[in-house]
């Protein structure tokens, strides 16, 4: 019996068969030795033999279906927990989307292309928010002004971060936002406090979307908490003389007196040099104003608004009180040793030391209750000013334009408390100027018969 290499010819071709190997025989005439005809093999791979054709594995499936597709067009497979994963290559990663049928997750991918076109963030940033804002607050720290950024700092470290900074900035939807709003208002905190963090938030958020951080603000969607406007109760003209009578004695007269006679913000206040001071024409220019930053530093601004760069007329007596107060404070200079001149603070202690925001804010208080007048805050005495002058028939464009609002509305919508009584004022300004037309009583009554 004829062999091939090892494998047996014949009665153990059987045997053969059962091996590694298909062995499909064929007669070959083998004339170039003169030999007899032989049967040799032709060797075929073993899956076929003796076992039905097995069904293409998952992983083949996978292949097959990205194959079908273009370079980044990405794939769908269906996974081992039934779940269908559609995959899209983006800058050298393969992001994964998930869906509970292929629809679900063809639509998934589908957005994912949008995206892409519209040069959209397809990975949501996993930064936790609390990082994020930190981030953010230091970049904005040159576009705002300096007071402006310690609110802005306080409102995120005080409110935000505790009920929201560890969600990753990716994850942080509008309902978590509206209901951490409605939990502060449920725990006590003012609703003007609860707006600013929104409007806060709002405006970071909107910062991480155009840097394709996030996809959408999770603060729009829904109405940031309505604030009512408190109404407002400043000091009458009665309460204005009582206070000042007990200021007289303290060295925060002369700037307690221009504060109701001027209208004028603490900050502006006590940022005057007196160079600002115009005693001959009776006018205050107001450029600047000072606050106390975090720490106790001092720091000098511009205005609040583009409106808050004005010029502020005296009254003769506020041009009389500042003309001694310069006099005053020549005299304690060549006794404490300081300096007065065009750069110096205009109110400041005997010893030459400016007066800072929170001592001026204190002593108000202290001198208020001494008078026996509690409930004030200082920037009452703003609102006195605006009030009394409203009352007094000045033009609301006035007021406006000496207290530096950005609008009138702004002034009419704080000062609303005002309004009824200028109505009544307008009322009779109008008939007494057609008091030669009003019908007569007996006129009336003829026509009525």
């Amino acid at each position: 019996m004829a062999a091939i290499g090892s494998i047996p010819v014949g009665e153990n071709l059987k045997a053969a068969a059962g091996t590694s190997v298909r062995c499909a025989l064929r007669t070959a005439q083998i004339t170039e030795y003169g030999r007899e005809p032989m049967l040799f093999a032709i060797l075929k791979p073993r899956e076929t033999i003796g076992r039905t054709t097995k069904e293409p594995t998952r992983e083949k499936e996978r292949r097959a279906v990205a194959k079908s597709r273009g370079n980044g067009e990405g794939s769908i497979v269906h996974r081992k927990d039934g779940r269908w994963m559609a995959r899209l290559s983006h800058e050298g990663r393969r992001i994964a989307v998930y869906g509970r049928t292929r629809d679900e997750a063809h639509q998934k991918l589908k957005a994912l292309h949008r995206k892409q076109e519209e040069n959209l963030p397809l990975i949501p940033s996993r930064l936790p928010l609390k990082d994020y804002l930190i981030e953010w607050l230091d970049n904005i720290s040159y576009q705002v002004r300096p007071k402006t950024h310690v609110d802005y700092s306080s409102a995120v470290r005080l409110h935000i971060t505790p009920r929201l900074g560890n969600i990753r900035l990716g994850k942080l939807t509008s309902e978590q936002v509206e209901r951490t709003w409605t939990n502060m208002l449920k725990d006590g905190v003012s609703a003007s406090v609860v707006e600013y963090c929104h409007r806060r938030l709002f405006k970071a958020m909107s910062d991480a979307t155009g840097r394709g951080l996030i996809y959408r603000n999770p603060c729009q969607g829904f109405p940031p908490p309505k604030v009512t406007r408190k109404e407002l109760y400043p000091p009458d003209a009665d309460a204005i003389r009582q206070f000042l009578d007990v200021a007289k004695d303290t060295v925060y007269y002369e700037a307690l007196y221009s504060s109701f006679y001027t209208g004028l913000r603490r900050g502006e206040l006590l940022a005057l040099l007196w160079r600002d001071i115009d005693l001959n024409m009776g006018t205050i220019s107001v450029s600047r104003s000072l606050y106390r930053a975090k720490g106790g530093q001092s720091i000098v601004q511009g205005p609040k608004t583009a409106k808050g760069r004005r010029l502020v007329s005296l009254t003769p007596s506020t041009s009389l009180l500042l003309r001694s107060l310069r006099e005053r404070q020549e005299t304690d200079a060549l006794i404490q040793g300081y300096t007065v001149d065009a750069d110096t603070p205009v109110f400041r202690y005997r010893d030459g030391s400016p007066i800072l925001p929170r001592g001026y804010s204190a002593a108000f208080t202290k001198i208020m209750q001494r008078a026996g007048l509690n409930g004030y805050r200082l920037h009452d005495a703003r609102h006195a000013h605006a009030s009394l002058m409203l009352k007094q028939g000045v033009h609301p464009k006035i007021v406006q334009e000496r207290l530096g609002h950005a609008k009138v509305s702004t002034t009419l919508d704080i000062y609303s408390h005002v309004v009824p009584s200028m109505q009544e004022a307008a009322a009779l300004r109008f008939e007494e100027g057609l008091v030669d037309t009003q019908p007569t009583k007996a006129a009336i009554q003829s026509v009525s018969q």
